[in-house]
């Protein structure tokens, strides 16, 4: 999208919108989206990073209001359609620590220093805290939706890592009567459904390779930042359980409980954010 579409979907924020690639590594080049308060803010720059396939018409809501108060740069991972890539891609283009990387290159071409907050979804949020692990990324803190300790689709998405790509497309729309039931938040199963269905489907495969079997390191006592671990009770898809580890693993982890995981997406969350830094960051 070019900056005119963006401000479309976001209702005409009252902001700077810049889009533009940048290179990262391997012939690789991710967009990025810059949001620029037309209004002086002196809080910190929000890194955001969207979950897995995800578009960016499900995080519209948030970014319409948000984009208003602090400056924001939005960066689309490399699995992405909007991605330019190399001719040929390979499995291992798709790891953790690769999109860790891409995310330290853009950081230092944006000139950014570790005064930021970092905000990832999903595949998002688990890059960030692997980042950290690496010692790849700084940052005082992190706000984090449902990140992932580990990978482990649904069976039948197990297909998917031996199929041709071509034969993505009907296998996905068999597995959304499953999405559907799994899901319990329709306006969740509707991202769902968008993201999916908007996938680039040979980058889906290389991704669904590449980190099927992932596992979030365990020690992540090296994590000084300060995170939170948001979570919703309605989210069926993001184990409770999971965030409760990760956000016990962490040092300085806290658990941030929000009503839905449509909520999260939403400008109400920004309330949330704004008072756990209140609590956090003096």
């Amino acid at each position: 999208m070019n900056p005119t579409e963006v401000a479309t979907l976001l209702n005409n924020p009252d902001c700077k919108i810049e889009v533009r690639h940048i290179e990262v590594a391997n012939g690789y080049q991710l967009r990025v989206y810059s949001f620029t308060p037309n209004q002086a803010s002196t809080a910190r720059p929000v890194i955001f990073i969207p979950g897995w396939t995800s578009v960016m018409d499900g995080w519209a809501p948030l970014l319409s209001t948000w984009a208003e108060q602090r400056t924001i740069h939005y960066i689309e991972t490399r699995e992405k359609r909007s991605a330019i890539v190399p001719k040929k891609v390979k499995v291992r283009d798709f790891k953790m620590l690769r999109h860790a990387e891409d995310l330290k290159a853009i950081i230092n071409q944006l000139n950014l220093d570790s005064n930021v907050l970092w905000f990832g979804s999903s595949l998002g949020a688990t890059v960030i805290l692997h980042g950290m692990f690496e010692g790849l990324l700084e940052g005082k803190s992190a706000f984090l939706i449902a990140p992932n300790s580990q990978f482990r689709f649904p069976i039948w998405m197990v297909p998917l890592t031996a199929a041709p790509w071509w034969f993505y497309s009907p296998l996905i729309r068999l597995g959304l009567p499953y999405l559907k039931w799994r899901l319990k938040e329709p306006k969740q199963y509707i991202r769902y459904k968008r993201t999916l269905t908007q996938a680039h489907l040979l980058r889906l495969k290389r991704s669904v390779q590449a980190n099927r079997r992932y596992d979030l390191p365990t020690n992540l006592g090296r994590i000084d930042a300060h995170v939170a671990i948001c979570i919703a009770a309605s989210d069926t898809l993001h184990t409770g359980t999971d965030s409760h580890g990760i956000a016990d693993a962490l040092p300085n982890g806290s658990l941030v409980e929000v009503p839905s995981n449509q909520y999260a997406h939403e400008a109400d969350v920004i309330a949330d954010i704004d008072a756990w830094e209140a609590s956090n960051l003096q």
